[in-house]
């Protein structure tokens, strides 16, 4: 039952095997290329869950321009405040490479939180974390100087293992992503800092000094 999409989701852990099983049920798997878009305003009533694969949750301004709230990959999922009832106005999910999506429609999951109120209060505690992530994104942001942005990064993430030493959670592509910037650019900005003496960096292995 490791294969299960609503396993996934730490939203689901506490349900029994057997209710797992009947959430399954009523999850929609679909394929999406790299580039096909998952979610638009059009379409949000839904769970999306990364079964496999990798997407990013994004924004567009009244010009166009393409803000990243959140990349996601396999066992990452969004759309919580959609199930219940938020109206998405401008917000997109988009495959960054080919994925396996699972979708839960709002209509099934209400049905759920009927049956199982309980799921009502693990909600709010797992979107109270997910605030506090795009918080700190959004703190990143603030930053002009994207090594600054960076390098802020880095010690975010130190402070949070507990170690300077470590691999680089996010593939480049995905970093930079986050970061509002191009993985050319972030190449060198590492290069940049590491001029300065502020880290060493051997691929995605880092060592912040």
């Amino acid at each position: 039952m490791a294969d299960l999409c609503v396993d996934l989701v730490p939203l689901f852990t506490s349900l029994p095997q057997d209710e797992k099983i009947k959430l399954e049920r009523l999850v929609q798997h679909q394929n999406y290329q790299k580039g096909e878009i998952v979610i638009d305003p059009t379409v949000s009533a839904n769970l999306v869950i990364v079964a496999h694969g990798s997407t990013k949750l994004y924004t567009l301004d009244e010009t166009g321009h393409e803000d990243v709230l959140q990349v996601l990959h396999t066992g990452d999922y969004v759309g919580e405040d959609w199930l219940f009832g938020q109206v998405n106005t401008h917000s997109y999910v988009e495959a960054t490479d080919n994925s396996e999506i699972c979708l839960l429609r709002r209509q099934d999951f209400l049905k759920l939180i009927h049956q199982q109120p309980e799921l009502s209060i693990r909600l709010l505690e797992l979107s109270m974390t997910k605030i506090s992530a795009m918080q700190k994104q959004i703190q990143l942001l603030t930053l002009p100087k994207v090594e600054e942005r960076l390098f802020k990064y880095l010690q975010m993430y130190v402070n949070e293992i507990g170690q300077n030493s470590f691999v680089l959670p996010l593939k480049l592509k995905d970093l930079a992503l986050y970061l509002g910037t191009t993985p050319e650019t972030l190449s060198r900005k590492f290069a940049l800092l590491e001029e300065q003496g502020r880290l060493r960096r051997k691929l995605r292995q880092i060592d912040l000094i």
